[in-house]
C-alpha cells in the first residue's frame, strides 16, 4: 500500500472558527469581524493498493469563492491535476473517489474526475435538507457541475473502537468510518498500512491534531455534543491501535505522516 498527502492550495479561517466561543457566539462569530489563521493546507489523499488508485476527497480550485469565515488560496497550477502529477500519479488512473463531506474544499475537485464517486447516504441527505440549501446559496458555494455521487451504508458492522464503518478495498485493509460531527454525515477513511499501523485521513473531523485531545467542538458542527462524542471514539481506537492522525488542514499532516507518528507518539512528546 502507497499513500500520498497531495495539497490543492490553502485556506485561512478566523480565529472563532478554530477556538469557537459556546452558546450562541459559537457561530454568530463566524459572521462578525474577526482574526484569521496563517494560511492552512487543503490535503486529499490518493492511496495505491493492489493494484487500485483511490482518491478520498478532490481539494478546492482556483475559482473557489470565499467566505465571512474562511478565504481560499489555490491557484489553477495548485488543483488536482497538478498535485497528481506531482506525486508521480495520472487522474486517468483513479478507479474511486471517497468523499469525507460535502464542503467546497473537499469536493470542488471533482469536476477534473471522470471516476466513481462515493459519499456517505446520510452526507447525501443531508445535503438536500433544507437548511443545506439555503445556506450554500447565501454562501454561494454551489455544488460543482454534474455534481452526483453514489450514496453507501455504513453497513460493515464495527472497526476497531468505531461501531460503524464500510470496507472498501476487498482485503478490509480501506475501510471507511462514521465520524460524525462537523456534517452529520462526515466520515473517514482508515487504511491498514504494510506495517499495521491504523493510516486515519480525517477530513475535517478535526481541524488539528491538538484540537481532537482537547475535544473541542468546531464552531460549524451542527451538534457540538455529537462532535466531542466522535472525537472521544477516534481517541479510545488510537489508544488501542497505533494510528497516525491526518486532518485535511493541519500544517503538521503531512510531516506526521511521513514520518510516522502516531497520535499517541504525538500526545506524548507533548506532555
Amino acid at each position: 500500500m502507497k499513500i500520498h498527502a497531495l495539497t490543492t492550495g490553502t485556506v485561512s479561517v478566523k480565529h472563532s472558527f478554530l477556538f469557537p466561543s459556546h452558546g450562541a457566539r459559537r457561530q454568530l462569530d463566524l459572521f462578525l469581524p474577526g482574526d484569521f489563521s496563517d494560511p492552512l493546507p487543503i490535503h486529499c489523499w490518493a492511496i495505491e493498493h493492489d493494484g487500485v488508485l483511490r482518491l478520498v476527497d478532490t481539494g478546492e480550485t482556483a475559482v473557489a469563492r470565499n467566505v465571512p469565515f474562511a478565504r481560499m488560496g489555490v491557484t489553477r497550477e495548485q488543483e488536482l491535476p497538478a498535485a497528481m502529477a506531482t506525486a508521480g500519479l495520472a487522474l486517468d488512473d483513479v478507479s474511486e473517489v471517497v468523499i469525507t463531506h460535502a464542503h467546497g474544499d473537499h469536493i470542488d475537485g471533482l469536476v477534473h474526475v471522470r471516476a466513481r464517486v462515493l459519499i456517505n447516504e446520510a452526507e447525501l441527505q443531508f445535503l438536500s435538507s433544507p437548511m443545506a440549501r439555503v445556506m450554500r446559496r447565501v454562501l454561494r458555494q454551489p455544488l460543482p457541475p454534474g455534481f452526483g455521487p453514489e450514496p453507501f451504508a455504513l453497513d460493515g458492522g464495527p472497526f476497531g473502537a468505531f461501531q460503524r464503518s464500510r470496507p472498501i478495498s476487498d482485503d478490509g485493509r480501506i475501510v471507511v468510518v462514521d465520524t460524525p460531527g462537523h456534517t452529520p454525515g462526515h466520515v473517514s477513511v482508515i487504511c491498514v498500512d504494510d506495517s499495521g499501523r491504523h493510516v486515519m485521513l480525517a477530513g475535517d473531523t478535526t481541524d488539528s491534531l491538538e484540537q481532537l485531545h482537547a475535544l473541542r467542538a468546531d464552531a460549524v458542527a451542527p451538534d457540538p455534543k455529537v462532535h466531542i462524542a466522535t472525537m472521544k471514539t477516534i481517541l479510545a481506537h488510537c489508544a488501542k491501535h497505533p494510528t497516525i492522525y491526518l486532518p485535511s488542514h493541519d500544517p503538521e499532516s503531512a510531516a506526521r505522516f511521513a514520518a510516522a507518528i502516531t497520535s499517541r507518539e504525538s500526545a506524548a512528546a507533548a506532555a
